[in-house]
C-alpha cells in the first residue's frame, strides 16, 4: 500500500476505503454505494460534495455539518476531515501509512479501531504522532 493509494481511496466523508474494503468493493466515490451510510437515501456527504463540486468535505467552507456520516457517533470521520483540511490529503495519507506500519489498526472488530477515541485531540494526536 502506498500514500497515493490511500489518498485516492479517501471518501468524501473521510473514510479510508482501502482500509475498510481492501478488495475494492466499496464504491462510495463513484456510485454512492458505501455500506456504512447512515441513511437509506444514500450518503449526504457524497451527494453534497457532488452537487458542490468538492473533492471531499475538507473543501467545504461550511464544514462541519452534523448529517449522516458526521453525526455524533462518527467523531473519527469529522476529525479525519479536519486533519485533511489543515494538513492536506497527502500528509494525512502519510500519517495513516506510517501508523499502519507501527501497528495502529483502522478497524479491529466491525468498524471500530484504534482511531475511535473519545476526543478530537486524542484522535489528532494518534494520527500525527502515532501515539
Amino acid at each position: 500500500m502506498t500514500v497515493e493509494q490511500i489518498a485516492n481511496s479517501i471518501s468524501y466523508c473521510g473514510l479510508v476505503c482501502i482500509l475498510c474494503c481492501p478488495d475494492g468493493t466499496c464504491d462510495c466515490r463513484s456510485a454512492n454505494q458505501c455500506g456504512k451510510k447512515a441513511s437509506p437515501e444514500g450518503c449526504f456527504q457524497h451527494d453534497c460534495c457532488i452537487k458542490n463540486g468538492f473533492a471531499g468535505c475538507w473543501e467545504c467552507p461550511d464544514f462541519s455539518c452534523d448529517k449522516d456520516m458526521f453525526n455524533e457517533e462518527h467523531l473519527r470521520l469529522k476529525t479525519f476531515v479536519k486533519c485533511i483540511k489543515k494538513d492536506g490529503i497527502n500528509t494525512f495519507s502519510k500519517y495513516i501509512l506510517r501508523n499502519i506500519k507501527n501497528g495502529i489498526v483502522y478497524h479491529r472488530n466491525g468498524y471500530k479501531g484504534d482511531y475511535d477515541l473519545d476526543t478530537e485531540e486524542a484522535i489528532l494526536n494518534l494520527l500525527r504522532n502515532g501515539k
